[in-house]
């Protein structure tokens, strides 16, 4: 604890907004470097942690803490008061900009910065660095890394870099009442990579979720009936539809966005450009494949938009043109949307420029291995092996699994059997095919040197024990869905895929019992690669998905102590 929080205490009323705060150390102000605001709401645990977090930032940097208390047990108010500068009561409204307006007008520091009280930094490493070596002074924002956890066991999460600490001038205040925003944005912010854990949507429960989303609607919506023209409610509210999986509301809603956009305010810039990529994603998430394309080449034709929401809208006109069989297009747009990919992985701070909701998710996991997936399928379509090689040189051959999955999973069983025609037809025309009876290379991916090795590896794993069968029927999956989610049927398919590789390799086992010992060794190498994906899948709750891949190994494997405890982990959450 620094020596601050023991200088004498001054107490004073503020009339404004129904405020009263607790303060010391007031002589020092003129020694702030930064100020740090924190909304505290009675989540004791977590508040601990987010103030922990930061006491080495405080220890080094000269900085003032700042709680603004929207609801907390009077059980804490001593305990606030302990830990903080200024400790300021705010009466709850409906309105987040509101409370941090609160905290940013008693700040003193030359820089402002603010989080939740369910967030709490790994480490602060990067933020003392930027202020210590004086970087600080030559932007007027920065960004700092917000890590949102998809479960409670934190093994799935999303990174969002948002700005969240900027220069104090006379005119900063946050805007709009829910997801609020800092205003201006100044010039160009500083990416920092430190990064705070955030598990405010990781809770299972889907009643939990949709609880929240349904709030958030609440206070959306009366926001855009009294504010008809401001697009961030718009957007949020898009954002929002599409959590609940209500993609058609989603495209309304960012259709009516856009008609009632008007010229001439500023803070609207950024969210109109969300808006027109929203349009075009929550059709694509709708199965309006045409419509996708009439739209996206429309708005990429005649609206000027960021660079931005062009990316996003040529991946998902990839994609609606793979649906469409129109492979040429598909390829096309794949490769613009590859090319925004690289300009943004070297230009970080345009990115955060131009990021907001829908649009961060553009090269995410999710959606690039989608665009990644008909971008391959129309490549084998066209029999177009250079591109085929081409595109695999873009990452590991696992990840291509992953890929090749969201196309081949979430599609009909005609779809599934084209594909693999495409896929022996290109192979054939190399002439590059596998041995007969060879067995499955899974664990020898590194490239040998050959010519279109990678196409051939990746043939071999994918077609592997689906020579002679035909692929189930599902259904087909939904991003954040609560019915089967997208990753629910990775789950699935991974149980399937994974599966026919065990039985693949124990029947190349039983025919081959003449090679002995080489055969054994890689079933005994492949079998640890399974048990150690299967364990992932526990981690990340698969629980079903795992089950089966369990049985399917046990059959091979029936003594395996690692197998037993894995089903031992399992046996609690599968009926």
């Amino acid at each position: 604890m620094s020596k601050k929080n023991h200088h004498k205490r001054n107490f004073y009323n503020s009339s404004r907004n129904n405020t009263f705060m607790i303060q010391r150390g007031a002589g020092q102000n003129s020694q702030i470097m930064l100020s740090i605001s924190i909304l505290v709401s009675g989540r004791e645990e977590t508040t601990e942690k987010c103030i922990a977090s930061l006491d080495h930032l405080r220890s080094t940097v000269p900085c003032e803490l700042i709680l603004t208390d929207t609801g907390c047990p009077a059980g804490m108010q001593e305990w606030l008061q302990q830990k903080a500068d200024k400790v300021l009561k705010f009466r709850w409204c409906n309105d987040f900009a509101a409370a941090r307006n609160v905290g940013l007008r008693a700040a003193t520091g030359q820089w402002f910065m603010f989080m939740d009280d369910d967030e709490w930094f790994e480490n602060t490493d990067q933020i003392e660095e930027f202020f210590l070596s004086g970087e600080y002074r030559r932007y007027q924002a920065a960004s700092y890394t917000v890590r949102n956890y998809a479960n409670l066991e934190g093994t799935e999460w999303r990174d969002t870099s948002l700005i969240r600490m900027t220069r104090r001038r006379p005119d900063t205040r946050f805007l709009y009442p829910v997801h609020e925003t800092l205003w201006p944005l100044l010039d160009v912010p500083k990416a920092l990579e430190d990064y705070v854990h955030h598990y405010g949507y990781a809770n299972p429960d889907p009643e939990v979720q949709m609880a929240k989303r349904k709030r958030n609607l609440g206070l959306l919506l009366p926001a855009i009936e009294k504010d008809p023209h401001c697009m961030k409610h718009y957007l949020q509210g898009v954002a929002e539809y599409q959590a609940m999986n209500d993609y058609e509301s989603g495209y309304k809603m960012a259709d009516a966005g856009i008609a009632n956009c008007i010229p001439g305010r500023e803070e609207n810039d950024r969210y109109i450009e969300g808006l027109y990529a929203a349009a075009v994603r929550m059709r694509l998430r709708a199965k309006r494949s045409l419509e996708v394309v009439r739209l996206g080449r429309d708005f990429l034709d005649h609206v000027e938009l960021s660079d931005l929401a062009k990316a996003s809208i040529c991946g998902d006109l990839a994609v609606a043109y793979g649906e469409l069989g129109e492979d040429k297009s598909c390829l096309q747009y794949l490769w613009e949307y590859l090319k925004w990919n690289k300009y943004f992985d070297e230009n970080k701070e345009i990115w955060l420029q131009q990021e907001t909701v829908i649009l961060n998710s553009c090269f995410e996991n999710f959606q690039y291995r989608k665009v990644m997936g008909w971008g391959l399928a129309a490549s084998l379509s066209l029999g177009d092996a250079d591109s085929v090689a081409r595109l695999l040189t873009r990452g590991a051959l696992v990840s291509w699994m992953d890929a090749a999955r969201h196309w081949y999973v979430m599609t009909t069983p005609q779809r599934r059997e084209k594909w693999q025609n495409d896929f022996r037809r290109l192979i054939a025309g190399l002439g590059i095919a596998s041995e007969p009876g060879r067995m499955p290379q899974a664990v020898q991916w590194e490239e040998d040197g050959q010519p279109y090795s990678r196409v051939r590896q990746l043939y071999e794993v994918l077609t592997m024990g689906e020579e002679d069968s035909e692929a189930p029927e599902r259904a087909t999956g939904q991003e954040n869905g609560q019915t089967v989610s997208a990753e629910r049927v990775d789950g699935w398919q991974e149980q399937q895929a994974l599966g026919q590789q065990a039985e693949a390799a124990a029947q190349g086992t039983q025919k081959q019992s003449t090679e002995g010992d080489a055969v054994a060794r890689e079933m005994a190498v492949l079998a640890v690669q399974l048990k150690d994906r299967v364990s992932l899948l526990i981690d990340s709750g698969q629980y079903q998905a795992a089950a089966g891949i369990i049985e399917q190994l046990k059959a091979y494997f029936p003594m395996d102590e690692e197998l037993l405890k894995l089903q031992e982990r399992c046996a609690n959450h599968v009926g």
